[in-house]
């Protein structure tokens, strides 16, 4: 589904990312890891059109994206989350989900205020879809709370909700588990188990959490310093001692 080629991206004299491909396939989990300041979320936001690489190009189902701003991409149905939550904090759980789904909004301005009844029928559809997700999520209970006044794990599965409901096919999850304890990193993990194949194609995840990484991915992509380190299963990372070293670091000779 997602081709990236060679992606580069310089800040002046500092490189970010340097020529990192991979590609993830329909009916896959694909983690991108690494330490803090690996080029991680700068690969989210070349993807997504948020920054222009300085060389490669990013392709979905062999459309060239290098070059499309946000909208058109997620258009495309490729939906991403941020690091920072980024949902209506004045608005409860159940409209935030609602807002989402203005990407396959079918209504005209005449028939918003004429509706008719395919209109009411359409209406009840995202309605009931968005309290689905909502369930799905584990938010039922905070259905009527405003945003700002969740806990920051509640506000992680909202982001998630939210994105979902914008009807991705390839979602693009960045950090989802920070703020969550364990029983709730715990839930999260089932929950994106059971996404693809059922809500979305494929998903891409750039997560700390390793145990959550470990449990969910088909394949893991390590970055380090902006480079690709390498590329496996969940076990071949785990057992790598460069992965082992660009965590933890070597002894001092």
């Amino acid at each position: 589904m997602l081709q990236v080629d060679n992606i580069t991206k310089n800040f002046g004299g500092i490189t970010a990312v340097a020529d990192v491909s991979f590609a993830i396939n329909k009916g896959e989990v694909v983690s991108l890891i690494g330490p803090n300041g690996a080029g991680k979320t700068t690969c989210f936001n070349l993807i997504t059109g948020f920054y222009r690489p300085t060389a490669g190009r990013v392709q979905f189902e062999g459309t060239d994206i290098t070059a499309f701003d946000p909208h058109r991409v997620a258009r495309l149905g490729v939906v991403r989350t941020f690091q920072k939550t980024n949902v209506l904090p004045r608005l409860n759980v159940f409209e935030n989900v609602l807002a989402a789904r203005h990407l396959h909004g079918e209504t005209s301005i005449l028939r918003a205020f004429f509706p008719g009844k395919a209109v009411r029928v359409r209406e009840k559809r995202v309605r009931d879809e968005a309290a689905d997700l909502i369930e799905t999520l584990g938010l039922l209970a905070r259905i009527d709370t405003p945003a700002e006044s969740l806990s920051c794990g509640e506000l992680r599965l909202l982001e998630v909700a939210v994105a979902l409901s914008a009807g991705p096919r390839l979602l693009m999850l960045d950090e989802p588990a920070a703020g969550l304890n364990t029983q709730e990193a715990e839930r999260l993990a089932d929950i994106l188990k059971q996404l693809v194949g059922t809500r979305v194609d494929a998903l891409l995840l750039v997560e700390h959490n390793m145990s959550l990484v470990m449990s969910v991915s088909h394949r893991v992509v390590v970055l380090n310093f902006g480079r690709k380190l390498m590329e496996g299963s969940p076990e071949q990372v785990r057992n790598s001692a460069e992965v082992i070293e660009a965590y933890l670091g070597k002894p001092v000779e």
